[in-house]
């Protein structure tokens, strides 16, 4: 087993999801909601659970100045190696998304993937929202995407993904626990060049699921007004409202003045 999650599969991240997340895609798709949220482009934004910096870097390239931050030692290395030698207004921040303070306020903050599904309990939800707040200036906008319970389901799949002249095989397996509402992954790795075994590993994630009524709660407990709720996939984003077999779906709240 690996040092927790995403230290060994930071170096493999990239390759992995190559073809299951369009990174400009989903650029285009945050500045079409921040446009209508803010009417304009943010100068500012916070990447929470930023991972290797995909987001953080085209949004940089897009003018904003971006701050990513990110739990994972392993996925900033790889983050801080993308931006070497580049002109670009970005920074990545190893830190804890349930609680964190950079002392400074952002135009918006975006949560994307599977990062918030990180916030276990109900205490670090809170937790986080109330770190987003302090860092949005008032009117600030938060968009995250989470983990729709209804559409969870156990799922045991293979992937093969090729990385130059290795082949990298995983291995899937997910189960659902809908009295605990949280989803187990269970990944499992195999590296292979010439035929051979070059490198093996797994890794553990556990995710937390949600129902649209509790997130709302959630949002509006925090002090923020939720603006809108959109269905989707990873690799396709909608402006249409989620269904009960949406399981990824897109918040967009904002910070109450």
């Amino acid at each position: 087993m690996s040092r927790g999650p995403y230290g060994h599969f930071a170096r493999y991240y990239d390759a992995i999801y190559a073809d299951l997340l369009d990174y400009e895609a989903d650029c285009d798709y945050l500045e079409t909601l921040f446009h209508r949220a803010l009417r304009r482009r943010p100068k500012s934004i916070l990447d929470l659970g930023c991972g290797t910096g995909n987001h953080a870097l085209e949004l940089a390239r897009r003018g904003c100045e971006v701050v990513g931050l990110d739990l994972s030692r392993s996925q900033l290395a790889v983050a801080r190696q993308k931006i070497r030698g580049k002109r670009l207004p970005v920074r990545f921040v190893q830190g804890d998304m349930a609680r964190f303070h950079l002392r400074r306020q952002f135009d918006a903050a975006i949560c994307m993937f599977g990062g918030f599904g990180y916030l276990l309990t109900k205490r670090a939800v809170a937790s986080h929202f109330a770190s987003v707040r302090r860092h949005l200036v008032d009117g600030g906008v938060y968009v995250f995407e989470f983990w729709h319970e209804p559409a969870a389901f156990d799922a045991h799949q293979s992937y093969i993904h090729r990385q130059g002249p290795t082949e990298l095989i995983r291995l899937d397996e997910s189960s659902t626990d809908r009295r605990r509402l949280r989803l187990t992954m269970t990944f499992r790795f195999f590296a292979m060049s010439g035929g051979q075994v070059v490198d093996r590993f797994s890794e553990v994630h556990v995710a937390r699921l949600y129902t649209v009524p509790e997130m709302r709660r959630l949002v509006e407990r925090a002090g923020f007004l939720l603006e809108a709720l959109y269905g989707g996939t990873g690799t396709k984003k909608s402006m249409r409202p989620p269904r009960n077999t949406t399981f990824r779906i897109t918040a967009v709240v904002r910070a109450a003045r």
